[in-house]
């Protein structure tokens, strides 16, 4: 069994799995953590659940671990990461991991694009359920998300508002698939 810590990853944990998925170990189409944090909220948030196996063959792209030990590691990091995502949004606490970027004179903005990307490719798995009632109901908390896909981080107030939007959007999306399942049982 793997231990999955009951808190967030810390930056240290973050940077060793980022440093493993961008790794050889792993295979061309592995996802930064900013884009699997994206994929992996878009999973939690979606229509149906994915399995663990479902999507850190996704995540990692067919990973070639050095050890059973690094396996466990990385493993672990990823599974505790799509548990505190869990955890984020049923609390109301959300919070994604995103990428900075540093523009010309040494300013640093937040660029949620990687994890814009992760998030649409994660609906994409269930692209029939996206469509109709479920995206008209979803269009504003979605609008947020596909407009940071495209938006160049620039520190500028409309990508500053919508950066501020971006954990509601994913709370609003979380709360009204809960609410589809649970009406669908």
């Amino acid at each position: 069994m793997l231990p999955i810590p009951s808190r967030p990853l810390d930056g240290a944990e973050l940077a060793r799995l980022e440093q493993f998925l961008r790794s050889h170990a792993c295979g061309p189409d592995a996802m930064g953590v900013s884009r699997a944090h994206g994929f992996l909220t878009a999973g939690v948030c979606g229509p149906e659940s994915l399995s663990p196996e479902e999507w850190i063959r996704l995540v990692f792209d067919e990973p070639v671990f050095a050890s059973g030990e690094q396996a466990q590691d990385m493993l672990g990091l990823a599974l505790a990461l799509y548990r505190d995502i869990e955890h984020g949004l049923a609390a109301g606490d959300f919070r994604p991991v995103l990428e900075y970027v540093r523009a010309g004179g040494g300013a640093v903005y937040l660029d949620p694009r990687s994890w814009c990307e992760g998030f649409i490719a994660g609906t994409n798995l269930f692209r029939e359920h996206w469509t109709g009632a479920a995206r008209e109901m979803l269009q504003d908390a979605l609008d947020v998300i596909f407009r940071l896909a495209r938006l160049k981080p620039d520190g500028g107030s409309q990508h500053a508002r919508l950066c501020q939007a971006l954990p509601l959007a994913a709370e609003a999306v979380y709360a009204f698939w809960r609410e589809e399942r649970r009406d669908s049982t």
